[in-house]
């Protein structure tokens, strides 16, 4: 016969070892603080918001990401910084936005690889190395490349000489715009739309995705084409938080940060259509052709290359050998 008290005693014991699972359960699954320095719902962070869910959504995961938010909560060119110094354990940032903290960064621009190619030579480990060491990150995912950025501009032109344009720039297209003779003003992206409806810069450069999300279309006339560079944005892991976490973990996260890669092969259907939508807005394309084309692709990258070459002589020598 089966007494009151050994029903009690059953049900402690029960009630302790479910304590137990429990707490073995927390302690196999690490919450990372995750910010972006992009606008939730828009082109540039799509896939990333994908991977958030694809981890958030698996009950198995021993990662859980802790997302709290984009620009909103902090500015766009300080989140580098904040993973560095671990006041996030993750961020989606582009290198243009933080090479006050590792320069030359912005070299992944110009790389001639996709990041499948990279890991497939060896040399993805080259990368890893180079921010963690200068940065203190793990460079864990290399998201939008195939989406190319373009030249938008109000002057309509005819060649690849922009005198007199004044146009928004981040660093990486800097050393380009001014080498074709147009005058740069950098701004964040979130004031670009009041810059264009006031008149105060012409134009801007932006990837072939997103100037409709951003509603910069409404103060928009031309795209120049060719596109020329590869968009890079990175998921960056501070160096401190990976290092904490177990094996198991850190697998988990790299083979998610692949299939996030694998993302990137649907950007050729993504810009044709946001091309078409483009057209739709009232954009009007202007096809540089020829030797103004040649001229236009040349000055892209060679000043590029060259002005870091000099900022940072050291980085992109060692960046070159990568991506070259």
């Amino acid at each position: 016969m089966i007494t009151r008290n050994c029903l009690l005693g059953s049900v402690a014991v029960t009630a302790t070892l479910m304590c137990g699972l429990a707490t073995q359960a927390a302690a196999d699954q690490v919450s990372l603080r995750t910010a972006s320095a992009f606008a939730q719902g828009t082109s540039i962070p799509h896939t990333f918001e994908q991977f958030v869910a694809e981890i958030n959504g698996d009950a198995d995961a021993p990662v859980k990401l802790n997302y709290i938010g984009g620009p909103e909560v902090m500015p766009a060119f300080e989140l580098g910084n904040a993973v560095r110094t671990g006041v996030v354990d993750m961020a989606f940032v582009t290198s243009a936005f933080y090479t006050n903290i590792l320069p030359a960064a912005n070299a992944l621009n110009l790389t001639r690889y996709s990041p499948q190619e990279l890991r497939e030579m060896g040399r993805w480990d080259d990368l890893q190395e180079i921010w963690r060491e200068q940065m203190n990150v793990h460079y864990l995912a290399f998201t939008n490349y195939g989406n190319r950025f373009h030249l938008y501009t109000n002057k309509k032109v005819d060649s690849a000489d922009l005198t007199g344009q004044r146009l928004r720039i981040t660093p990486v297209y800097r050393a380009f715009f001014e080498n074709l003779g147009a005058d740069v003003a950098q701004t964040a992206p979130g004031e670009v739309y009041t810059a264009l409806e006031r008149g105060t810069v012409d134009g801007y450069g932006w990837p072939i995705q997103g100037i409709l999300d951003l509603g910069w279309h409404e103060h928009t006339a031309y795209r120049v084409d060719p596109g020329f560079y590869q968009v890079e944005v990175g998921v960056l892991v501070n160096q401190d938080a990976w290092e904490k976490m177990t094996d198991e973990q850190r697998d988990y996260l790299t083979e998610k940060a692949i299939w996030l890669e694998s993302l990137n092969e649907l950007n050729a259907d993504i810009n044709e259509s946001e091309a078409e939508r483009q057209a739709e807005a009232g954009l009007e394309v202007i096809e540089l052709e020829g030797a103004e084309r040649e001229r236009f692709l040349k000055a892209a990258y060679e000043s590029q290359w060259e002005t870091l070459s000099r900022q940072a002589p050291e980085n992109t020598k060692k960046f070159r050998a990568i991506l070259e």
